[in-house]
């Protein structure tokens, strides 16, 4: 299985992110002095909706229509020229839905502009996706988003969801989602940009996000699973969203133990979502714990200097290696800006 196909699995098959009542959750957790940045009223529907990660699924569950996604993505993917993650998910939501509802039917990147009379044009904001279901006769607009947070103290707020650099926030991203992008479409001026044939059928909104929530692991005193049975989720984000790691770089030497024999790869952006392609000769670029253990204080610097913690991905196996876990490892800097 290559690259291509194992991101478009994952961007298909893996948890929703946030839980139903996440929209209306996001008001609580706006930051003080944060205020949705409209042109106007909500003046038009703003019906949320929901998706589940068996919709999420189904989307291509035509064999036909899947083949077709994932030749179109075998030729854009490598022809991406942002090395930006979202983009890149983008990308693949965008091949989904124009498989899925045709591509007459989807538009990407909607603007909403207002003529201004000192800089000319203001753009207020842009619809991810704005698509016709013609199957259930209603438009929806979407906003998609891919998650990497980590979890600094064990507390429900989204405001301890951070990174994996130490400006990015879960309660400065999520309610921006909720109550700013995805009402924009409910304001005169953002209902103005849905094409006018489109108008005569409900409006629905939904968040199609898919991530990961890293928790602190103190690998000396327990196993992960250990972990895992007194972690505190976030509010308002679904059950089952994927879980994982992260770690204090003092903490790594003892990651041995509880994955003996593995070799590691640091992961680069890129592969964030599924690890390194299995296609790939996975003896060639992963390293022994030693090698990586030699390797790491340099690399927490670069990562420091990126705004970024480290990323690792953990290969068991004798004759083919597979992938066992993939984690954080975080930087001197972020620690700090934890202790903070």
């Amino acid at each position: 299985m290559d690259l291509v196909e194992q991101e478009l699995n994952w961007v298909l098959n893996s948890p929703m992110f946030f839980a139903p009542s996440a929209s209306t959750f996001a008001l609580a957790q706006c930051p003080a002095g944060m205020t949705p940045s409209l042109p106007g009223p909500i003046t038009h529907p703003n019906e949320m909706r929901h998706l589940t990660t068996a919709e999420s699924c189904g989307l291509l569950s035509d064999v036909l229509m899947r083949n077709a996604a994932l030749a179109e993505l075998r030729s854009s993917v490598p022809t991406l020229a942002s090395g930006r993650l979202g983009i890149r998910f983008e990308l693949y939501v965008e091949t989904i839905l124009r498989n899925a509802f045709g591509s007459q039917n989807v538009q990407t990147r909607v603007a909403v502009r207002e003529p201004c009379a000192d800089i000319g044009v203001k753009t207020w904001g842009e619809f991810d996706f704005l698509f016709f279901n013609q199957h259930q006769q209603r438009v929806e607009h979407w906003e998609t988003s891919v998650k990497f947070y980590l979890q600094v103290r064990d507390e429900p707020q989204w405001k301890w969801c951070w990174g994996p650099g130490i400006i990015d926030r879960l309660d400065l991203k999520g309610p921006k989602t909720f109550l700013q992008q995805l009402a924009l479409s409910s304001t005169d001026l953002g209902y103005a940009a849905i094409p006018s044939a489109w108008q005569v059928h409900p409006l629905v909104k939904s968040v199609f996000a898919k991530g990961t929530i890293f928790y602190r692991w103190s690998v000396r005193n327990e196993s992960f699973s250990e972990r895992l049975m007194h972690i505190v989720q976030p509010q308002a984000l679904a059950a089952d969203h994927q879980k994982s790691w992260w770690v204090e770089p003092d903490d790594v030497r003892e990651l041995q133990a509880h994955y003996p024999g593995a070799r590691v790869a640091l992961l680069p952006r890129i592969y964030w979502m599924t690890g390194l392609p299995q296609t790939a000769q996975l003896s060639t670029v992963t390293e022994s714990w030693n090698d990586f253990n030699v390797r790491l204080e340099a690399r927490l610097a670069a990562a420091s200097a990126r705004n970024e913690c480290l990323f690792i991905g953990i290969y068991n196996g004798e004759q083919e290696l597979t992938l066992s876990a993939m984690g954080f490892v975080a930087t001197p800097r972020f620690l700090h800006s934890v202790a903070g």
